[in-house]
């Protein structure tokens, strides 16, 4: 909350080692998974500390390729480098407080804001390479394809954007309160969250594939924080459970 920052280091101890699988006496059974000891399996060890990372409190971080990037109430964010962080670059281009981040692999960064824009920028450079006026209210999710941007908003409207030319290509209207629920599956499968469901589109062209209802028929709360798991599955939050949701066969040999 007071704009500091605090580095890590993650590492297994020495001292935990799984323990063999021990079969019961008189009965033919097949190996389990490895079972830990009750020792904390990580650790954690402190770096390095940034005393003032950011004048403001810091809303918004995500970590990727070798960089950390931050987002702040000060409306900057700032570029760190992981292995020493060193501070790269402080990027400035929002007229609000930060409010959702992305950074992938590719390099690819883009930041949103409580003043409705997106931000796209050059991660070698510092430079703002594109600014889209893109929601009424706060960016509350933002994600990338290989070709497009994916942003989300209090005016619960989800749209897609070209990601070179900053053209919309369209726009979802989403129920009341799921506009940030969104995951990308892949570069042409996009799933997003509503009142009792979760809904699959084309990213291309915007066509709607199918929808998947959880619970009760009579059941309206809304599906929330999305997340995409590796194995053709999503899990998000509904109510006061967590729901898994295998991607519809028919889906995957679309993409």
């Amino acid at each position: 909350m007071n704009g500091s920052l605090d580095f890590y280091s993650l590492r297994t101890p020495p001292s935990v080692h799984p323990t063999p699988f021990q079969a019961p006496p008189g009965r033919n059974s097949l190996p389990s998974p490895p079972v830990y000891s009750a020792s904390d399996l990580l650790v954690c060890h402190l770096t390095h500390t940034v005393t003032c990372a950011h004048q403001k409190p810091i809303t918004a971080l995500k970590a990727a390729a070798g960089r950390l990037v931050t987002g702040s109430q000060d409306h900057t964010l700032r570029v760190y480098r992981l292995e020493d962080s060193c501070c790269l670059f402080t990027l400035q281009g929002h007229s609000g407080a930060i409010t959702a981040v992305y950074i992938d692999q590719t390099m690819v960064l883009a930041s949103g804001g409580q003043d409705g824009a997106i931000c796209l920028w050059d991660v070698l450079t510092g430079s703002r390479v594109n600014h889209i006026c893109a929601h009424r209210g706060d960016v509350t999710s933002l994600t990338c394809t290989t070709s497009c941007v994916i942003s989300s908003g209090l005016d619960d409207v989800i749209s897609i954007w070209d990601r070179t030319s900053g053209i919309k290509h369209y726009s979802i209207q989403q129920d009341i309160g799921c506009g940030a629920s969104l995951g990308v599956i892949s570069d042409n499968l996009l799933v997003t969250g509503g009142q009792g469901c979760v809904s699959f589109w084309d990213i291309g062209y915007g066509d709607l594939l199918q929808t998947v209802y959880l619970g009760k028929s009579n059941e309206s709360q809304p599906a929330r924080q999305i997340l995409v798991l590796e194995n053709a599955a999503i899990v998000c939050n509904f109510g006061s459970e967590l729901n898994l949701v295998y991607v519809p066969s028919v889906l995957e040999k679309r993409d």
